[in-house]
């Protein structure tokens, strides 16, 4: 017998799976909340249960899509690969895919925010905020990153400028802006995280 922890995730993964279905035949902003609990055969109750908005699906459709690269990239990382050339592959695919789908980037944005301290800590691979944390982690014991500077502080910074740079380009996209934006951030960001030589 599944225990209620399971019957959730299955219940979770019914409504995600129609989602999916529904937005990759219709197109997202053709889809309804209607739909995708018809398509799940659950209780529009039980869809808020779970989300507040079909954006929020998205969301978790994103995450669960992109968790596999980044546990793929925090595990390369943690066999030797080296970690800054790993963030710079992640926010570029960010940049991307938010460039590729900007009309409800500011959306996904908030959407996202409101979850923030609601992550599943055990899984960062599945979330920016604690896949950027990992990667902050693994880059300072690398030697690369200060360590005088906690992880959660330096992932807060570059998570906090991703958020601004999408959430200002999404006012008035223009393509390839976002990511020479955040190349520029990213620069930064370095500039002032990197161990010093000169110490």
């Amino acid at each position: 017998m599944a225990t209620q922890d399971q019957r959730r995730a299955q219940t979770r993964q019914k409504i995600v799976k129609a989602a999916r279905k529904l937005f990759n035949n219709q197109g997202f902003d053709e889809v309804t909340v209607n739909q995708i609990v018809k398509e799940a055969n659950v209780a529009k109750g039980t869809f808020y249960q779970y989300y507040e908005t079909k954006i929020d699906v998205l969301v978790d459709l994103t995450r669960d899509d992109g968790a596999d690269k980044t546990r793929a990239a925090l595990e390369s990382v943690r066999a030797g690969a080296p970690a800054l050339p790993v963030l710079d592959i992640y926010v570029e695919s960010l940049c991307e895919w938010f460039e590729a789908h900007e009309n409800f980037a500011e959306a996904i944005i908030f959407s996202t925010l409101r979850s923030v301290g609601n992550e599943d800590a055990s899984d960062a691979s599945r979330y920016s905020r604690t896949f950027l944390k990992e990667l902050m982690k693994l880059a300072q014991a690398q030697g690369v990153l200060r360590d005088d500077v906690e992880a959660i502080e330096l992932s807060k910074i570059i998570g906090s400028a991703l958020v601004i740079s999408v959430l200002g380009w999404s006012k008035h996209p223009v393509k390839g802006g976002l990511i020479k934006s955040m190349r520029e951030t990213v620069k930064i960001f370095l500039d002032g995280a990197r161990v010093r030589e000169d110490k």
